[in-house]
């Protein structure tokens, strides 16, 4: 039977490549992102490499925390039942730069914007039998730091790099606190490290950074591998708040392992976004 999955980011890199991968499986795909055009062209590309899979091209601002709404609406009348959400979208910034919300940009779109979409199709995931969500995350967590009075100050004297291993910190501290919720319910959450894609935002980071990181570049199809194998894998049904490198649980950094942080973060990022979508 076709599964529903929602793939964040996936119209280009390791998106791109697990949304192939899993509609030619026959899975009914939807490819999400704020350029519509590009995410209608990499459908219509997957939909000629493979014949006639279902792939649907949408458009989502993750950074638009009201976008991420009336997204999620559709979503909710169209796939009462999603078995799998992959957060996937993510972006390196060269210096840091605000959201229209206020928040910087790399933490707003890949930890608060998925949240906020995450928050919002909970009853789909509830509905669905053993839904599964995938976070992509990055071993550069291990130089993150979760540092809430950066959130919404952008303009202070620390570095983009900074910027992008927090938000990626916080994928990875979401996942595990998002697991720990969800509980036997059926739901399973893990996040993966794709290594360092060569067409991807790897390519974006200081050179310094990526020789310390691990220089040595995969192409897009090696990357996506572990993504698809959680997505799809009997044997990754039995996984739950993992960090996944190469099909394989893996330990963290310290932070990425810290279940009260993972809390204190998910309860600042509710906060912060109850104020945020007042209206």
């Amino acid at each position: 039977m076709a599964r529903h999955i929602l793939i964040t980011g996936g119209n280009s890199g390791i998106g791109r490549e697990m949304a192939a991968t899993l509609a030619a499986d026959g899975d009914q795909v939807i490819i999400a992102s704020r350029d519509l055009a590009r995410s209608q062209a990499a459908a219509e590309t997957i939909r000629q490499a493979h014949g006639d899979v279902a792939i649907q091209a949408m458009a989502l601002d993750l950074g638009d925390l009201d976008d991420v709404d009336r997204f999620a609406a559709r979503i909710r009348e169209q796939i009462p039942a999603l078995d799998v959400l992959i957060l996937n979208a993510g972006l390196y910034t060269h210096g840091t730069r605000a959201l229209d919300n206020g928040l910087e940009t790399m933490i707003g779109v890949m930890h608060f914007g998925h949240f906020r979409l995450t928050q919002q199709l909970q009853s789909c995931l509830a509905s669905a039998e053993n839904a599964r969500v995938v976070v992509t995350s990055s071993v550069a967590h291990k130089i993150g730091r979760i540092r809430p009075a950066t959130f919404d100050q952008p303009n202070r004297h620390w570095m983009a790099l900074q910027a992008y291993a927090q938000a990626k910190l916080a994928n990875l501290l979401f996942t595990r606190e998002l697991a720990r919720r969800v509980g036997d319910s059926g739901i399973t959450a893990n996040c993966f490290h794709p290594g360092a894609v060569a067409t991807g935002i790897w390519a974006e980071l200081p050179r310094p950074v990526r020789k310390l990181l691990g220089n040595t570049f995969i192409d897009s199809k090696r990357g996506a591998d572990t993504g698809i194998w959680l997505a799809r894998a009997p044997e990754a049904a039995a996984f739950q708040g993992e960090y996944v490198v190469d099909r394989q649980p893996v330990a963290s950094s310290r932070a990425g392992a810290d279940m009260a942080l993972a809390a204190r973060l998910w309860q600042e990022t509710e906060r912060r976004l109850a104020v945020l979508t007042a209206h």
